[in-house]
């Protein structure tokens, strides 16, 4: 017989006002002993098993056809805040108003709760009202029960109610756990309440004050917000619902991203893709594509000009997704005419374009925007962190390296090489499976275009959508160079680097020229960029009082180094944690040494610094940290492509949102959208990063100071706007196909 180790217990009761008696198939007002309460909880010494006792609210147990649900959850709590599930139990009746189950957990999970410093139990209870028909429970009961260790960290609240009910006033309460999936909150008042670890799912959250509440691992599917409310996705669990967004479009699909191109997104003729059925049912898509890397290579839409770039690798996914969407043109579906299909290059106006957008349902028949008051209800934007390009088999190329590493000065260097795509451009089907052996644990199809940590916010707010599709015609149509859009003084919450004018304020520079660069300041430009990302980003990392968290993919701009450090540093003493990706130095096992990094830890910002390679299945917690996200205080917070680089901010062509999850938005430093999900994703994401077991923590290391920038960022440009030729056509030409040697020497990629 196992023996029992009672552990040390402490209590919290969360309350509400009850509903009258007078309310319609509502339980008549209970005892004043009423209400949800732990008891005890017991767990074996072994862990392997927790014995709880409730007392079930009396009042609220269900008569035979009433809708009712009593949940168990057993959290813990670690040093770094995440809150982890250990153990669930769910019934739909309970036998009596005392009830006694045992909770028991995997061998894992019993070895972390032996070893937990914190650990509760928390018991829900809903009850739905059988008045209504809308399946939610209108009466919540919750109620907390430390199992293991004292409260630590958590402050635990004496509410002053005892129901989650509308109109319930629960601000500030510690309710980890809460499993309110599909409760009625409607009028709650649960801002700054503790819900870590809980659930939301399917909840009504229409008029609930989520302001600065914990919802860090908070399940929102399918939870209903107000109108305002903007979706949100990570990535990577978040992908297919991309493709699903694309589906739901009705008339035109425009992208503008920096790399693109796989099976799910695009496709090829045997599995048709999202656009490739979006298209075929008679979708208008235009594909605007960054090509700015290509040295010398791209400079013109002359024959000799664009067969120099079509021999050049990194262009394959661009041209077989041209031949995937015309593909999808010339094969209609049944009694359907097939969309219009334009792929081009991005605007010469910008270093590189690396914004990453999907507008859905946002232009008219002949490619103009829609005005806002011309949406339809299918209108909406997807705007990311992330690229959509299948990892790390890159699909559209004519050849990878299937096993290499890297030589003494960090390139890498292909030891073996698979053929792919033996059709050249045109055959993107080739692209993906191997046509040799692969080599040992190697994926080899193409992955999803959705392997690395970023994060999307799905935009229905017809002002905010109205500018970013009139901003992606002016991308699109390649404006004269010339201030456009006035996006520097948006009120909107769109954040946008636009681009860098002359000094003299004449006009963008021109490509070539020994103005037209990044990495650093330039005399020959403006000391400001034209667009808003670079004072927003500040103003939102000096507006923290108590925490920051930080990703991106960049750390080299002086500006957002010297206002993170500023921060942490005191007088101010806020709590700045960043999350990155970077390589390991394999001489001394650890990160490669930054000065960024070294001047951040100095003043007291905590870096983590996640390592490792291409998530094949050897490597399975291996995800790569692209997400450009900043949250402060838990309350306001930016999402978008902007990195943190000169460059990226002043140079570039980049969009951002700024987000809150106030509940009134027009407190927010900065105009911000209504995002509680938003808000919730990037920490709940970030918080598990942060614990992951790949991550490293950086430690000074004296690195020395970068050399200042010289010489020209990227230099020629493949040229094919709409402006060149196609006159107020927004659907054509397209990039050339060009007829090419069917076979060439292949070469593996470097």
């Amino acid at each position: 017989m196992l023996r029992r180790l009672v552990l040390p217990l402490s209590m919290l009761f969360a309350a509400g006002l009850l509903p009258t008696a007078s309310m319609a198939g509502v339980p008549a007002k209970p005892a004043a002993n009423s209400g949800v309460k732990v008891l005890s909880a017991t767990a074996t010494k072994t862990g392997t098993s927790v014995t709880v006792r409730v007392a079930w609210d009396r009042a609220l147990i269900a008569r035979p056809g009433q809708n009712e649900r009593f949940t168990l959850r057993l959290l813990m709590h670690s040093a770094s805040g995440r809150t982890l599930k250990l153990a669930e139990l769910t019934r739909a009746r309970a036998s009596a108003a005392a009830d006694r189950a045992t909770l028991r957990l995997t061998s894992r999970n019993a070895k972390l709760l032996r070893s937990a410093r914190h650990a509760t139990v928390t018991a829900t209870q809903q009850y739905d009202s059988p008045s209504d028909a809308d399946q939610r429970f209108e009466q919540n009961r919750v109620a907390l029960r430390s199992v293991a260790g004292k409260a630590g960290g958590l402050v635990i609240k004496a509410c002053s109610v005892t129901a989650i009910t509308s109109g319930a006033d629960l601000s500030g309460c510690n309710l980890p756990g809460a499993a309110l999936a599909n409760a009625d909150l409607s009028g709650v008042n649960l801002s700054y309440a503790n819900l870590q670890g809980g659930t939301l799912a399917g909840a009504k959250l229409v008029t609930t004050d989520l302001t600065g509440a914990n919802l860090i691992d908070v399940s929102l599917d399918k939870a209903t917000w107000p109108a305002a409310e903007q979706g949100a996705l990570t990535l990577p669990a978040d992908g297919n619902k991309i493709v699903s967004a694309i589906g739901q479009a009705r008339s035109s699909v425009d992208v503008v991203i920096y790399d693109f191109g796989g099976p799910n997104i695009i496709g090829q003729a045997s599995k048709p893709g999202a656009l490739m059925q979006a298209v075929s049912r008679g979708v208008n898509v235009r594909v605007m594509l960054n090509s700015a890397t290509q040295d010398d290579l791209c400079k013109g839409l002359d024959t000799a000009a664009q067969a120099n770039c079509g021999w050049t690798e990194s262009l394959d996914p661009l041209y077989a997704t041209q031949a995937s969407l015309k593909y999808a043109q010339a094969h209609p579906d049944s009694g359907k005419t097939a969309g219009r299909v334009r792929v081009q290059f991005s605007s010469q106006n910008f270093q590189i374009t690396h914004q990453k957008t999907i507008l859905i349902d946002t232009a008219n028949a002949d490619g103009t925007p829609r005005a806002a008051g011309q949406m339809i209800p299918t209108s909406q934007a997807l705007v990311s962190t992330g690229n959509l390009q299948s990892f790390p088999v890159d699909w559209g190329r004519r050849a990878n390296c299937a096993k290499g590493a890297y030589d003494a000065t960090g390139k890498y260097v292909c030891s073996r090489y698979q053929v792919l795509n033996q059709g050249y451009l045109t055959n993107p089907a080739g692209s993906c499976g191997s046509t040799s052996a692969p080599m040992s644990g190697a994926v080899t199809d193409c992955l999803n275009e959705w392997q690395a940590r970023d994060f999307s916010i799905v935009v229905h707010d017809d002002q905010l959508l109205e500018r970013i599709a009139a901003v992606f015609g002016s991308d699109q149509r390649c404006d004269p160079r010339t201030v456009n859009n006035n996006l520097i003084n948006s009120t909107l919450p769109d954040t946008w680097a636009n681009g860098t004018l002359l000094s003299d304020g004449s006009q963008y520079p021109l490509m070539n020229t020994d103005a037209f660069y990044g990495g650093g300041p330039n005399a020959s430009l403006q000391g400001t960029p034209q667009g808003n990302a670079r004072e927003r980003t500040l103003r939102l990392i000096a507006a923290a009082k108590k925490t920051l968290i930080v990703y991106n993919e960049e750390m080299d701009d002086s500006a957002v180094v010297a206002a993170l450090s500023a921060a942490a540093a005191p007088p101010r003493s806020v709590d700045v944690r960043v999350v990155m990706a970077t390589k390991l130095d394999y001489t001394t096992k650890k990160p490669v040494a930054s000065y960024s990094f070294d001047q951040l830890v100095r003043a007291g910002v905590k870096v983590n610094l996640i390592t490792g390679s291409a998530p094949y299945p050897s490597n399975p917690q291996w995800v790569y940290i692209h997400a450009k996200a900043i949250v402060a205080d838990g309350v306001d917070g930016f999402m978008g492509s902007e990195n943190f680089g000169y460059a990226s901010m002043n140079f570039n062509r980049e969009l951002g949102l700024m987000l809150t999850n106030r509940a009134d938005p027009t407190t927010a430093p900065i105009p911000s959208l209504l995002s509680v999900g938003g808000i919730q994703q990037i920490e709940t994401a970030f918080e598990k990063d942060w614990a992951s077991p790949l991550a490293q923590s950086y430690a000074f290391q004296d690195a020395p100071p970068p050399k200042p920038p010289s010489g020209k960022g990227y230099g020629g440009f493949s040229m094919a706007c709409a402006a060149s030729g196609a006159g107020s056509d927004l659907y054509g030409p397209e990039l050339p196909i060009r007829a090419m040697p069917p076979t060439r020497p292949d070469q593996p990629v470097q």
